[in-house]
């Protein structure tokens, strides 16, 4: 059985996801008058949004902490995560540079080397790294 943090932030996720569960966590954490340092080290929210949560508890305005401020969208090439994959499945690229022109000519669209390394990454994915 969980224990009952992460019981609760499990139903937060499912209304608020994960960075809002965050939030409400660390807001409640600070109204009972829990140290940031425990907070940090319990949600792994930095300082500067410790900082930035307090400020809001502080001027009675929270709603602006909800609000997507300018969050990158997701990768285009996510759209293309089972051409990409199914390609590689059959030859996986050996360097970075051919996993770029791979994915250039699959997708059309053209990305810097660190974009797809990190895009390679976050699939689990090496190419020549």
């Amino acid at each position: 059985m969980k224990n009952g943090f992460d019981l609760i932030f499990s139903v937060l996720v499912r209304r608020f996801g994960n960075r809002g569960s965050k939030i409400v966590i660390c807001l409640i954490l600070m109204i009972f008058g829990i140290k940031n340092s425990e907070i940090k080290a319990k949600t792994g929210v930095s300082y500067d949004a410790l900082r930035k949560y307090r400020q809001a508890l502080d001027n009675e305005s929270i709603e602006p902490l909800f609000i997507n401020n300018g969050y990158r969208e997701k990768s285009e090439l996510e759209k293309f995560d089972a051409v990409i994959a199914a390609d590689f499945d059959k030859k996986p690229p050996r360097t970075l540079r051919e996993a770029k022109e791979r994915i250039q000519e699959l997708t059309g669209l053209t990305r810097s080397l660190h974009r797809i390394r990190v895009y390679l990454l976050k699939r689990g994915l090496k190419a020549g790294l």
